[in-house]
This record gives C-alpha cells, sequence and structure tokens, in this order.
C-alpha cells in the first residue's frame, strides 16, 4: 500500500498558506488524540472565530471549516484502504462547496467516492457506506456525518445539472492513485459545455434573473439560492467552457471586489447558521431552512456585537452590516447579469467546430449562406432545427430570411430528417410547427401534407377550430409527453426490467417508454404521415357512394401506394429498413385495435390471428401506443371506455401469446387460496386469466367459492367497479340460461344503458361470473342498483312468458346470425335508432326462443347508428339454418 499523496488541489490554484498551516496541525493532532477529540477542538476554534464581530474574514472561516472535515475525512479514508488492503485505484474527493474550500455551520458536507472498478458487489464500497450511511460509526469516531456517492469511469458521462456543477469543483481528498484527474479528464471528453450552459441559463431564467432585481427585500431571503448561486451561477458558466475548478476562475476576475462581495456573503451566511439551531431536515436538497432571513433577521445584526456592546454601537454596526449586504447583493447580480450578456450578445458557439451560435434571440447557423443547392441548403436548414430540437431551445428570428429563406421552393428530405425523427431530447412537435410557417416546407417533405393539412374530415366539421395539421402535432406531443411519463415511471420503480407478462393493467406511459429508438421514429412517423400514402382502404373508402365525399376523400392525399410511399425515406433520409417496415405496418393497420375491439369477443382466435397480423412483439407494442396516441383526444378512453377495455384486453392476451410469461393464476395462489379452491376458481376458464378481468378473480373469490359450497340456493353477489373510467357491474351468480336477460331487463327498467358484457362460466361448477360496462355518465346510485339487480337474479324476473309484450320492439333494424367459428355464433342487430332496451330484447329472444347460452354481449352507438352483438352457443341438435329461421320469425 502506497501513503497517501500531500493534499492536492487540482489545476494551477495555489493552497492559501493558512490553510496549508492548518492542516498541517491537524494532522499533528491527530498522532496525539482522537479524530472525535480533533474534530470537537477545531471547530470550536471555529465557531468562536464566527462570533468575533469581523466582516472580512469570510475566506479564512470557510475555508478553515472546510479544511476540517476534509482532512479528517482524508485520515479516515486512507485508513480504512489500508485496512482492507483494497489495492485497485481508489478516492474521496470533495466536491461543490466543500471542493471550493466553503463550508458554513449548516452547509452540506460533499464528498464522493471514486473507483476504477465495479461497483457492483464491491465488499470495501460496502463497508464504507455502512460506516458512513447505515451506522453511527463514522460519527462516533469522527463527530460528524457525511453522506458520499459512489462513481466509477461508466458514471462520468452521465452527469448533468447540480451534479456536473459539483464535479467542476472536484478536488482530491485521498487520491494515492491520481483517479480525480483521470476522472476529470473523461468528463471532459464526455460532457457538453454548451448543454450545461443552458441548464445554468434555464436556472437563471426560472429563478436567480428574479432574484437579481430584489437585493432591497427584507422579508424573504435565501442568501444560498438568492445571493451565494446567483453568483456562482457565472463562476459556472466561465468554468464550463474547459471544465476547469471554480477557484481558476475566481483567480482570473477582473475586479477582486466581485470576489469580496461573494465572500462577503458567505461570513454573513456563517453568522445566521451559527446563531441558530440546526433543522431537522433539509426541504429539499441542497435546501437549509437556515438559510432564510426574515425581516427580524435583518434587525438583528447589531448582536453581532456581543452583549459588552452598548446600544449605539449596536445600531451603528447593524446599520454598516446591511450597507454591505445590499451592496453586495446588488454587485453579485449585477456580475452575473453581465456575464451572461457577455456570454450572448456576440454568440456563444456550441461546439469548437460548430456551425451553430447561440446568441440572445436564439439558435442561428454561421455558414448557411454558402450553401447553394437544394440538399446543401436543406442541410444545413435541417441540422440548424435538429440542434435547437436536441437542445430545446428556440431559432434565432433572424434566420427565417436567412437559413431558412424561401425554405418551400427548395427543401428536400435529407439524412438530417430522420435525424429528428430519432433524436431522444427535445419537441419534434415545436420543430414541425416552426416548419409550417413556411408554405409549402412540410409538403416538400411529405409528399401529400397540403391537401392533408387543408382538407376537412369529420373532426374538423365537429369542432370547427383548427386545420388538421394541428391535430397532428398535438398527437406528436401527447407522444412525447407519455414516453417521459414512462420513462420517470421506471426510473422510479424499483426494477425496471420489464418481465414477459405486461401484468393485469395496461399502462400506455410504460408501453411508450419501452419502445426502441426504430419503434419510436416509426410511431412518429406514422403520426405524421399516416392520412398520405394511398392505402387498399382509402381505395375501397373513395368508391363508397353512400360515404359523404368528405369522409370517402379524407386520406391518401399524395396518390402515391402505401407499398412505394416510404422507398425515398429509406434511400435519402437513412432511416433504417425496420423503422421504415413497422411505419408501413402502422399506416396499413392503423385502425386494426379499433376494428378488432369491435367484434366484441377476444378469444383465441381472435387473438391468434392479431398475433399473426403484428408479427411480434414490438411491432404488437408499438400498434397499441400509436392507437393510444392517435386517439388521445378523439374517441378517447374516457368518452369510449368499453371499447378501450376491450383494447387493453387485446393487447394483453395477444402480448401473452407472443410472449407466454407467468402463470396468470400465480395471484391467485399469493392471494391465499388452496389448491381444492384454485380448482373452482380455473374453471373460469382460459380466455378470463388471459385477459384484463382476472384480477377480478380475488375479488370474487370468496362469493365464487360459497356459491360452489352452498349450491342452488346460494344468493348472487353484484358489486360496483371501476376500471379507470370504465363502471362495471360484477356479478357473481349461480349459473342458468336466462342469467343474462334477467340482468339486462333490469338494467333496462332501471333506466341504465349497457355498453358491453362479457360472462365467464364454471362449466363443472354451475359458476358465472359475468361483467357488464355502464357509461361514464350512470348515476350509480351507490349500492341500491348491486341490491336490485340481486334481487332481479333471485327471483329471475324478465324471463317469463309475460314479459315478451312489454320488450322494447326490434323492428326497426336487421338482426343477422352468423357462425364465428364452429360452437360460436354472433347474432348482431343493426339499427338507425338508439340501442338502449335492445340488449335485453336480444337476450330475452336468445333465452326463450333459442335456448341457447350468451358468451358475450355488446352495444355501441355511433354517429353511424346502434349496432348490438350478442356471442352464443347453440343447444345441441340445433342447426344454423334452423336458429336462422327461428331469428327470422321470433326476433321481433
Amino acid at each position: 500500500m502506497t501513503s497517501a499523496p500531500e493534499f492536492r488541489r487540482p489545476r494551477s490554484v495555489a493552497d492559501p498558506p493558512e490553510l496549508a498551516a492548518l492542516r498541517s496541525r491537524l494532522r499533528n493532532a491527530l498522532t496525539r488524540l482522537a479524530p472525535r477529540q480533533v474534530f470537537e477542538q477545531f471547530i470550536r476554534e471555529n465557531d468562536a472565530t464566527i462570533c468575533r464581530p469581523r466582516l472580512d474574514d469570510g475566506r479564512e472561516i470557510v475555508g478553515a471549516r472546510a479544511t476540517i472535515h476534509t482532512e479528517l475525512v482524508r485520515h479516515w479514508a486512507a485508513a480504512e484502504q489500508q485496512r482492507h488492503g483494497y489495492a485497485k485505484p481508489f478516492a474521496v474527493v470533495a466536491l461543490g462547496g466543500t471542493g471550493r474550500d466553503e463550508v458554513t455551520p449548516r452547509s452540506d458536507l460533499d464528498f464522493a467516492l471514486l473507483f476504477d472498478d465495479a461497483l457492483e458487489d464491491n465488499v470495501f464500497l460496502g463497508d464504507l457506506q455502512r460506516q458512513v450511511l447505515h451506522t453511527d460509526a463514522f460519527f462516533d469516531t469522527y463527530g460528524f456525518r457525511f453522506e458520499p456517492l459512489p462513481f466509477n469511469f461508466d458514471d462520468a458521462s452521465a452527469l448533468t445539472g447540480t451534479q456536473l456543477n459539483s464535479f467542476l469543483d472536484l478536488r482530491p481528498v485521498h487520491d494515492p492513485d491520481n483517479l480525480a484527474e483521470r476522472f476529470i479528464e473523461r468528463i471532459r471528453a464526455t460532457y457538453d459545455p454548451f448543454a450545461h450552459f443552458l441548464s445554468l441559463r434555464s436556472s437563471w431564467l426560472l429563478r436567480w434573473q428574479q432574484q437579481a432585481g430584489a437585493a432591497e427585500r427584507l422579508d424573504a431571503f435565501d442568501i444560498k439560492h438568492d445571493a451565494l448561486r446567483l453568483f456562482l451561477a457565472s463562476i459556472w458558466m466561465l468554468a464550463g467552457r474547459e471544465f476547469r475548478h471554480s477557484h481558476e476562475v475566481y483567480a482570473q476576475l477582473a475586479d477582486a471586489r466581485d470576489l469580496a462581495a461573494y465572500y462577503f456573503l458567505l461570513r454573513v451566511r456563517c453568522f445566521v447558521h451559527a446563531r441558530r439551531p440546526p433543522a431537522e431536515r433539509a426541504a429539499a436538497p441542497g435546501d437549509h431552512p437556515e438559510d432564510r432571513l426574515a425581516f427580524e433577521d435583518f434587525a438583528s445584526f447589531g448582536e453581532w456585537l456581543g452583549p459588552e456592546a452598548d446600544e449605539a454601537a449596536r445600531f451603528e454596526f447593524a446599520n454598516e452590516v446591511r450597507e454591505r449586504l445590499l451592496s453586495a447583493r446588488r454587485r453579485v447580480a449585477r456580475f452575473t447579469t453581465s456575464v451572461l450578456a457577455r456570454e450572448l450578445t456576440p454568440g456563444r458557439p456550441v461546439g469548437p467546430d460548430s456551425p451553430w451560435i447561440y446568441r440572445l434571440a436564439g439558435l442561428a447557423h454561421r455558414t448557411s449562406d454558402s450553401c447553394t443547392t437544394p440538399v446543401a441548403k436543406s442541410r444545413a436548414a435541417l441540422s440548424l432545427l435538429l440542434a435547437a430540437q436536441h437542445y430545446d431551445v428556440p431559432i434565432d428570428p433572424a434566420e427565417l430570411e436567412a437559413t431558412f429563406r424561401d425554405a418551400g421552393d427548395w427543401l428536400t428530405p435529407v439524412p438530417e430528417l430522420s435525424a429528428l425523427f430519432y433524436e431522444p431530447r427535445g419537441s419534434l412537435a415545436k420543430s414541425f410547427e416552426f416548419l409550417a410557417q413556411f408554405d409549402g416546407a412540410l409538403e416538400r417533405l411529405f409528399p401529400g401534407y397540403a391537401r392533408f393539412e387543408t382538407s376537412i374530415d369529420a373532426r374538423v366539421m365537429r369542432e370547427r377550430r383548427y386545420l388538421r395539421g394541428v391535430s397532428v402535432r398535438k398527437k406528436l406531443e401527447t407522444l412525447e409527453g407519455l414516453v417521459q411519463a414512462g420513462r420517470d415511471a421506471l426510473r422510479l420503480a424499483v426494477g425496471t426490467r420489464r418481465t414477459a407478462d405486461p401484468g393485469d393493467a395496461v399502462d400506455p406511459r410504460i408501453e411508450a417508454a419501452l419502445l426502441g429508438p426504430d419503434e419510436l421514429a416509426a410511431v412518429k412517423l406514422a403520426l405524421t404521415t399516416k392520412r398520405l400514402p394511398l392505402t387498399e382502404e382509402d381505395v375501397r373508402q373513395r368508391s363508397d357512394a353512400a360515404l359523404p365525399l368528405h369522409e370517402r376523400l379524407a386520406s391518401g392525399f399524395s396518390d402515391i401506394p402505401l407499398a412505394s410511399y416510404y422507398e425515398t425515406y429509406c434511400a435519402r433520409c437513412e432511416f433504417s429498413e425496420e423503422t421504415l417496415r413497422l411505419t408501413g405496418l402502422l399506416v396499413k393497420y392503423r385502425r386494426a385495435f379499433k376494428e378488432r375491439a369491435e367484434l366484441g369477443l377476444n378469444d383465441d382466435r381472435q387473438v391468434q390471428e392479431f398475433a399473426d397480423l403484428c408479427g411480434g412483439e414490438q411491432a404488437l407494442r408499438s400498434l397499441f401506443v400509436f392507437t393510444c396516441v392517435d386517439r388521445a383526444d378523439w374517441e378517447t378512453r374516457e368518452q369510449e371506455p368499453a371499447r378501450w377495455f376491450r383494447i387493453d384486453e387485446l393487447y394483453v392476451k395477444t402480448m401473452r401469446w407472443i410472449r407466454p410469461g407467468i402463470d396468470p393464476k400465480q395471484h391467485l395462489r399469493n392471494a391465499g387460496f388452496s389448491a381444492v379452491e384454485l380448482a373452482i376458481l380455473e374453471d373460469l376458464g382460459p380466455d378470463f386469466f388471459g385477459g384484463v378481468y382476472r384480477p377480478y378473480a380475488v375479488t370474487f373469490g370468496t362469493d365464487l367459492l360459497r356459491l360452489a359450497e352452498e349450491g342452488e340456493a346460494a344468493p348472487p353477489k353484484v358489486r360496483l367497479l371501476r376500471n379507470g373510467t370504465s363502471r362495471i357491474l360484477g356479478v357473481a351468480a349461480r349459473d342458468f340460461r336466462g342469467l343474462a336477460a334477467c340482468i339486462t331487463g333490469e338494467l333496462w327498467q332501471r333506466g341504465v344503458n349497457l355498453q358491453q358484457a362479457h360472462l365467464f362460466s364454471a362449466m363443472h361448477y354451475g359458476l358465472a361470473l359475468d361483467f357488464f360496462h355502464l357509461p361514464p355518465s350512470t348515476q350509480l346510485g351507490g349500492n341500491e342498483l348491486a341490491r336490485v339487480i340481486e334481487g332481479a337474479i333471485r327471483e329471475r324476473r324478465h324471463i317469463d312468458d309475460a314479459d315478451t309484450a312489454g320488450l322494447p320492439s326490434s323492428e326497426q333494424g336487421r338482426t343477422v346470425l352468423q357462425e364465428r367459428r364452429p360452437g360460436l355464433y354472433l347474432l348482431r342487430h343493426e339499427t338507425a335508432l338508439d340501442a338502449s332496451g335492445l340488449v335485453y330484447a336480444l337476450a330475452y329472444h336468445v333465452f326463450r326462443h333459442l335456448g341457447a347460452n350468451i358468451f358475450a354481449l355488446d352495444a355501441q352507438t355511433t354517429r353511424h347508428g346502434a349496432f348490438v352483438s350478442v356471442y352464443l352457443g347453440l343447444p345441441p341438435g340445433l342447426t344454423l339454418s334452423a336458429a336462422e329461421e327461428i331469428v327470422g320469425r321470433c326476433f321481433r
């Protein structure tokens, strides 16, 4: 083990003589006294210095206090490395204010542990964290606490924001292998100075700019955030250009009074901290209640002189402190404002060799005037737009008549166009909003776009507010928000690795966040262009004379067949083949989820067909996310909860078909059901356990077991359930033919409409578990509806011969019976009238005249009319032709 070197300060900053002398005293004391005794002795000296009525020793006080802590941490780290015999490169470094030698009595102590080694399963790191984080071992020995974070070289490129600011001021505390300087070099090689500058400017605009103009305020002043950080913002802007230590910038300031004002603020902070008890915890990381001064604090500066001073002296001294404090606040605010102006007035280059420059008005291109061909001009223009999207900054309005002048005359697809779609940062929607300013620009990039955005479809006619291009940008914004929310949720999750089983509830945010770059770009491109290529569906719709003209001509605006529309994007824009393949699939099957959901029954056949249509997990996920975004504010989950319930169920079942996951009945075992009880519940069948209803097996599990045990006399159980915006009536009962008619008849008599229903039977035990979806506007009336439905089932209402006379009429419309697959039949009634009551009428006829078992019910009302679907199984011996004759004769 090599011995610890003398304390080094990185880069070219000299160590002040008084701190070098203090460090020597500390090391000598550590050879004679226990570390805690050394800490308490030297901190008492520093506290006494703070209480002296001097105003110009701020730098010495904060530097000494930092040195006391860093030297004791060095002593601990060197001893621990030697005790463990840890031979790989390791360092303890001070960061932020600790690294700048600017520690006050209530400051955070910022340290980091650096390793040239894996952090996972690192025994040495684990023991260090045990001492400082999980036990009082370090505190008991050294007398203070700190919470260092571990880093290795893989973390260097991920530093951003305030963490990057902290690492600017890194200096080694214990570093026998010069690891700190290597770490700094790794950061320099990987960080983005311009992004760091924008982060600081954003903080300035959000908070610090307001505080710069509030130097005279006495009722609310946070000395850290409203003054010290105000000064440091400018220092970090200057230091961030080449990732230098703040002390190097301090040494180059033109006016020494700027730095003196900053150290005076630190001196006042020391006094304020010393006269207040420490808060139990900060309001947020980096925030300290002790830093917040109110009027009483500004009036108390005379106490600094101590009790022996007379009232006149205290009065004069308090005036002096307030005068100097006001001067310091004004100076640091003025200093930072001028630094920011100096950075932006001539323009700050985005990078050393970058053609882009950031000015006060926004981002500009320095060399676009030298571009003459359409391709060169397009690459310059779209590269500027890409940079603005990446950094989320505006483009200088002057560029409208420079880089983008007459863009609608020459803009052409180039590789930078695909980069806009693949760019993970910023907003593609904002980029398109910018391009929309130039007449013809988007048409040149996406043939057919001009006809599309000026066309009028059913939605435009209903809303009467915007052209269709606005809806495209809103959908892109929705997608971007969905992806970000999903990524945030995954970061907060215990584990971010998604299992093969998508779970019981579908979260579009998570599904969007799980899309890869190719898939996400495909969803964006499909949302942008879905109405532009000419599809087979567009050809059929144009020839349908029954449709209004605006619906016949609502799509296919480029007249370029889908099969060839995207060819140019592969050859000229460098979209990947996978992105373009998926885009074509999304456009071709853009209505697939809606159309399949309208079929009403997500059985094994439908699921397998849908899995074959999608062809894989990511295509399925892409189509689901596309559908969610495409209908985010049109036929939404809130407006069409029943349809979205079926969409979610189809997605879950298809995903499980493609990627079989955990046993879908495992949650029942986890809930404590025995093997015998599971056998009863499992009899509900694979369709139940493979879909989104399966959580309700636990909800109704006890009821179903009671029904099985008590037999025919067992009363039913009805519960009112919520699933997102869906309102669901759940019914557990003994199964009998006519059960669906009992329930739907009672709902009709109570004026409660029905959107859809799924009915599950336990064939061996005579049980039924049925779910009836009600409109969101349904007034449920507490538990009254559940009680009356239970009564209707017990008394078997609404299924007698006498009920025929009171049936809702089904004469207006057409009723058709057809075979879906062997053993499954669809009875479908279409009418131009409201579907209210028709569900009951059909259920009654199925019971009385067909003697059939009902599996699912569906009722939809659209602008084209109403549709009622009943999925059923015919009784043995009844052929389809005979059943059709009964339907034609009796279903009136």
